[in-house]
Parts: C-alpha cells; sequence; structure tokens
C-alpha cells in the first residue's frame, strides 16, 4: 500500500476536524468508540457519548461513512480521543432512504474498514471517498457507482489496472495487467468481464453512470474486483456484505 503518510501537528487545544465515519463499537449504554477517517490524521478512535444528557448525541449522525465534523483535542501516541459537537458536514439526502445507495454505502464502508490500518494518512484517498459520497448521494442511476468506486479506491491505495496490450482479452488480477492469452494462474478475468473493466478505466462517474451494463456481468466484476484489491493489500478478510450486495443488484 502506497500510504502517502506526512509528518501530522498535534495540538493541545479543541481544534474542528472534518471526518468520515468508518466503524463504531458499543463501549458502554451511553458511549460508543468511533473510528474516524480525518484527511491529514488518518484513521483516528474517538469516544461518543450517546446518551441523554447535554453533551450527548443523535446516533443517526454517527453511521457508516457519515461525513462529519467535530471539535477534538488530538494528541499523539494517544488511542482514544475525547469528542464534542460533533455534528453532520453534509446533508445526504437519497442514501438513507435508498435501499440501493444505502447497500453500496454499507459495502463500500465494510471494504474501507477491512483494508485502512490504525494511524494510515493518505490525504488524496480522504478526499475522494468525502467526494464519493456526495456523488453517490446526488446519482440519479447508482448501479455502476460500486464497481467505479473500487476502481478508483484501488487508485489510490496505489494500484491501479494497467494496459501494456493492445490485443486486451483477459485481465490479471495479480499483475494488474491486461493481457492477450490466458494468464498460468486462475485469478483474472474473463474476456467479457474484462471488456467492461476496460470500458470503465480512467472514466469519471458521469461517463460510467450511463453506460449500459448487464447484471451478471457487473456481478462477475464486482466478485473479481472485489479479489483484486483484498489480494494486492494482503488481506484476507471476507467482505461479508458482498452478499447483500449481489441480492440488491441481482
Amino acid at each position: 500500500m502506497n500510504s502517502a503518510n506526512n509528518a501530522v501537528q498535534y495540538s493541545s487545544m479543541d481544534s474542528v476536524h472534518q471526518g468520515i465515519i468508518i466503524q463504531t463499537t458499543k463501549y458502554s449504554d451511553q458511549k460508543i468508540i468511533a473510528r474516524v477517517f480525518l484527511k491529514q490524521l488518518g484513521l483516528l478512535s474517538f469516544i461518543v457519548r450517546t446518551g441523554k444528557t447535554a453533551k450527548s448525541i443523535q446516533t443517526g449522525i454517527i453511521q457508516p461513512l457519515s461525513l462529519v465534523e467535530f471539535e477534538s483535542v488530538i494528541k499523539e501516541n494517544q488511542q482514544i480521543h475525547p469528542i464534542k459537537n460533533i455534528r453532520r458536514a453534509c446533508v445526504l439526502n437519497s442514501i438513507p432512504i435508498d435501499p440501493y445507495k444505502s447497500t453500496i454505502v454499507l459495502f463500500l464502508n465494510e471494504v474501507i474498514q477491512k483494508t485502512i490500518p490504525d494511524n494510515y494518512s493518505n490525504p488524496a484517498l480522504f478526499k475522494f471517498l468525502w467526494d464519493a459520497i456526495i456523488l453517490l448521494d446526488d446519482s440519479v442511476d447508482s448501479r455502476n457507482f460500486h464497481l467505479w468506486c473500487l476502481l478508483e479506491i484501488a487508485r489510490h491505495y496505489g494500484f491501479y489496472p494497467q494496459l501494456s496490450d493492445e490485443n486486451a482479452n483477459y485481465f490479471d488480477l495479480k499483475s494488474s495487467f491486461f493481457c492477450s492469452s490466458h494468464p498460468t494462474h486462475s485469478m483474472f478475468l474473463e474476456k467479457s468481464e474484462s471488456d467492461i473493466l476496460l470500458q470503465i478505466i480512467d472514466k469519471e462517474w458521469p461517463e460510467v453512470q450511463n453506460m449500459p451494463m448487464r447484471s451478471s456481468g457487473r456481478q462477475k466484476l464486482l466478485t473479481g474486483l472485489v479479489l483484486y484489491i483484498m489480494h494486492h493489500l494482503e488481506n484476507s478478510r471476507e467482505i461479508k456484505s458482498l452478499n447483500i450486495l449481489r441480492e440488491v443488484f441481482h
């Protein structure tokens, strides 16, 4: 993984931060631990009050891939940081009520959750994810979004499909290259899925959004791209929401 880790500055005073909620874990009846991805400081853990006091928050704000703003004193070498005045940085209108979009968010959140390490800083990945959530919320047709988004996540992690053969028939998931003949191993996309991938790479979302695609091709490419990302990150953890996504986009 090409981490874009940079030296960061920590403050002893409250600072306003923007973050993307990645994971929450119940800590007590009135507190949760939230893992939040920040632009410069990376993935950090915060303790959040969810009780009935004036300082507590509504749990609806702390949802997968929520875009939030908050105040916190973040100290170096501290595992869990305090948080206060957390609020939505951007109101999402369609994702909470659209079953297709909310399922995509559930899936993408799990991919990020299971691939991004603690304290990992990648400002470009942060900006992409932030903008991507807004794009998804504004999208008229979201059926191809998770495919395009997985590719861009791979790009920001440091690997992306490469075209080295004009007679490309197969995409080699191990080498990240398209090739004209079957690879000698089993980790590759067949020609039909490779053709779809060729149409998507290096395209902006508006172009991919209107791209016609059969459900069967979308499903096979989705499976291949998940395998592609997990292989290159040397991660064998199962993406459980993949089956839910398949059912929704059958």
